[in-house]
Formats: structure tokens, C-alpha cells, sequence
């Protein structure tokens, strides 16, 4: 057979192979998305970990963590932030959180959309704060809380870890903890340390 006289693919042959690359995207696709979820929560763990460590620092210097500070910068009279940047910097930058909540459509109500991790202290609107609590939405995008009546004194809901056993995009909020945490009846939006049986392992 001459070399211009050679078969080429034929039309099941080519659709063969067309299909062997989409049964290959379609295992590896997901499991990019799922490496990239993984990578987000490891520097949420980070970023967090970067923030404690700016928040014992200020504490170290007054005697008091900073004030509240809400998941946008533009929320009045939450200003945990810009303690810890202003005038001394115990932070460089103010990490983002890279799982913003996607349902907070209105914004003008808290400055502006939630981009950042929300701060709780211990004792809001009193002094010295000796807790605090750190949280991001996680990767569901959402806040994670019991039910209807978090916000309220009295409340009976408990607030949600995110835990990767339950699938990688799942319910939960990643959290972290310090100071004297588990003292006091100091709560976070409105839930007593006490009701957070679901926070999962906590991170001093």
C-alpha cells in the first residue's frame, strides 16, 4: 500500500475517542473544584490564624481585644479592624474571605458586601473584651445558625462547623476562637457560647 493510499480514522473510531476525553473531564472536573475548596478553607485556616495573632498582639499592648468588626469594613461603629491597623499596624493587610456571602443582595444596611472575616468580642460595648470569636461563611456562602430566632436573647439555636467529612462544599461556618472563650455569657450574633454544641473542634 502506497503512503497516499493509508485509511484514515473512521467516524466510530473518532467518537470513541471523543468519548473516552469527556469520561476523563468528567472525573477530573469535579475533582478540581474539590482540590479547589480544599486550598480556600487551608488559607481561610491560615488567614484566620494570621488575624489571631495581630488580635493577642493588641491585647498584649491594652489589655483588651479589639471591638467587634462586622464581615464589611463600612459597618458603623465596628472598628476591630482598623484598632489593629491604625496607628500601629499588628496586621499588614485584612486578609479577604474567599467565600463571601452570596444572599446579601441589600448591602447598604452594613456598608457594603460581606468580604471579610466577621469579628465577635467578648462583652460587646463593654471593656476590657477578654474573647473573641473569628468566623467565615464557608464554602456554602452563607451564615450558618440554628434558626430563625439566632439573633434573639433567649435563643435556642446553635451555630454550625464547617466539616469537610460531610463533603467538601457542605453546611458551616469555619470558626476560630480565643481568649477566655469558654467564661462568661458573652455570645456571637446573638448565641451564647454555651448553644455552640455543633461548632465542632474549636482552635484556641
Amino acid at each position: 500500500m502506497k503512503w497516499y493510499q493509508r485509511r484514515a480514522f473512521t467516524l466510530i473510531e473518532l467518537l470513541i475517542v471523543v468519548a473516552i476525553i469527556a469520561i476523563l473531564a468528567l472525573i477530573a472536573v469535579p475533582n478540581f473544584l474539590e482540590a479547589q475548596t480544599r486550598s480556600k478553607v487551608s488559607r481561610v485556616k491560615s488567614d484566620m490564624r494570621t488575624v489571631s495573632i495581630a488580635w493577642e498582639a493588641y491585647h498584649v499592648d491594652w489589655n483588651s481585644y479589639p471591638e467587634d468588626q462586622d464581615d464589611t469594613l463600612g459597618a458603623s461603629g465596628e472598628f476591630g479592624y482598623r484598632q489593629v491597623t491604625t496607628p500601629v499596624a499588628y496586621i499588614t493587610s485584612i486578609p479577604t474571605d474567599p467565600f463571601p456571602d452570596t444572599h446579601l443582595l441589600d448591602t447598604s444596611w452594613e456598608g457594603g458586601i460581606a468580604h471579610h472575616f466577621e469579628i465577635a468580642s467578648a462583652q460587646a460595648w463593654k471593656e476590657p473584651y477578654d474573647a473573641y470569636a473569628i468566623a467565615s461563611d464557608g464554602p456554602d456562602h452563607d451564615e450558618n445558625f440554628g434558626g430563625d430566632n439566632d439573633r434573639w436573647p433567649g435563643g435556642h439555636s446553635t451555630m454550625w462547623a464547617y466539616d469537610p467529612t460531610n463533603g467538601t462544599i457542605s453546611r458551616g461556618d469555619i470558626m476560630r476562637f480565643g481568649g477566655q472563650y469558654r467564661a462568661g455569657s458573652w455570645d456571637f450574633n446573638g448565641i451564647p457560647w454555651q448553644q455552640w454544641g455543633t461548632v465542632g473542634p474549636v482552635v484556641p
